[in-house]
């Protein structure tokens, strides 16, 4: 293995310096990862303002575009929406925020975000009767009936609450069979999102309940300020399961709460998120990017990632969960060093000289191969 290794890694030199995409031989790793270039073509069905800064989206299949059905999906996981914004190529991963008993429709709900460019764009233009672009369901957040307890705490901060209430409705239409207690954090009663579908599920379930916190202000029938111990404890059994999804700030407080109950790590699951990462000082590095067909040069700043550096230059370099978790944006490293902030590496991908470029960032000049 190691002399193919050293081969594989002299024929990645001439090609850095031809900057030619001259095919490579594949390696073990490439066996182990399977297509991935599922997309579906969708209409914008329904846009729906959930809160002052929140909004729901509901796609439905572009016939027209070749998409006769939707994907069936799993409550948990998540589409990654493609975008061209002023010809730049970007995507976004949102959890789907419905049932997936509902066939030929899925619910995205996105909030606007500071600077949030797709988050932003989504929310600002994307109408009622809009084609768009987006991937296969996705991702491994959710309730294993073979691994997890029958009694769920769900907790969730803002727009947090997506996947968890795709769990919520999945359990009212017979698809999931548990007892499920959401605790969820907003600011104020305005904030709050699904207020119709939640005092619904209040009302008619006996296996959901939604107990909602206002950090922000009092009301007559919501708790008051943050999640909080003596919160949880009522509603815990002798085992229990956790699903979390929020915030960073969410998770570190949250952390420390479940530990005071004695609630062991490994029952405890949360969405990924990408983690901030912030140098001792930005530098600018050259970035090299090697296509099959092409070769594109630009730049990319120490404090942002491959990922993004590539769209800016107007690459549309493959990604879906955008945290370095499902491996779709795997490329090869040619050249330079980078700084990997979470991701989901195995040994032999390392060994072959894979990163994932969504949570990837320059320490140095960088030649990457991109098989597209």
């Amino acid at each position: 293995m190691n002399n193919k290794l050293d081969n594989m890694r002299e024929e990645r030199k001439k090609i850095v310096n031809d900057y030619t995409g001259k095919a490579l031989y594949k390696t073990h790793v490439d066996e182990m990862v399977g297509d991935n270039n599922d997309l579906q073509y969708v209409i914008v069905k329904e846009v729906i303002q959930e809160t002052p800064d929140t909004k729901s989206f509901i796609l439905v299949p572009n016939l027209e575009a070749g998409t006769n059905e939707l994907m069936p999906f799993k409550a948990g996981q998540f589409i990654s929406v493609k975008l061209n914004i002023n010809e730049e190529y970007v995507s976004r991963a949102y959890s789907l925020s419905s049932s997936p008993k509902t066939k030929n429709e899925y619910r995205i709900t996105i909030k606007r975000a500071k600077d949030g460019l797709v988050s932003n764009y989504m929310c600002d233009n994307v109408k009622k009767g809009d084609s768009l672009v987006i991937s296969r369901p996705a991702g491994n957040f959710g309730y294993n009936k073979l691994r997890d307890e029958s009694n769920v705490i769900g907790i969730a901060g803002g727009v947090g609450l997506t996947p968890i209430m795709s769990h919520a409705l999945a359990i009212m239409d017979g698809i999931l069979d548990f007892n499920l207690t959401i605790f969820y954090s907003v600011r104020t009663v305005n904030d709050i999102m699904f207020k119709k579908e939640i005092d619904y599920i209040n009302k008619k379930s006996s296996k959901v309940r939604f107990v909602i916190t206002l950090t922000k202000e009092e009301q007559e029938g919501y708790l008051h300020g943050y999640i909080n111990k003596e919160m949880i404890a009522p509603y815990l059994q002798e085992f229990n399961t956790v699903l979390m999804c929020g915030t960073p700030s969410l998770y570190k407080s949250m952390n420390t709460v479940l530990s005071e109950l004695n609630i062991p790590k490994k029952s405890v699951h949360f969405e990924a998120y990408a983690a901030a990462y912030e140098p001792e000082e930005v530098k600018t590095y050259e970035l090299k990017v090697i296509l099959k067909n092409d070769f594109i040069e630009t730049t990319c700043r120490s404090n942002e990632t491959l990922l993004v550096a590539m769209e800016k230059a107007k690459i549309k370099a493959p990604s879906l969960c955008r945290v370095g978790v499902c491996g779709y944006c795997r490329s090869i490293l040619l050249e330079g060093r980078i700084k990997m902030v979470g991701g989901n590496i195995n040994e032999a991908e390392a060994s072959n000289d894979y990163i994932h470029p969504c949570v990837s960032y320059p320490d140095s000049n960088i030649t990457l191969r991109l098989d597209i």
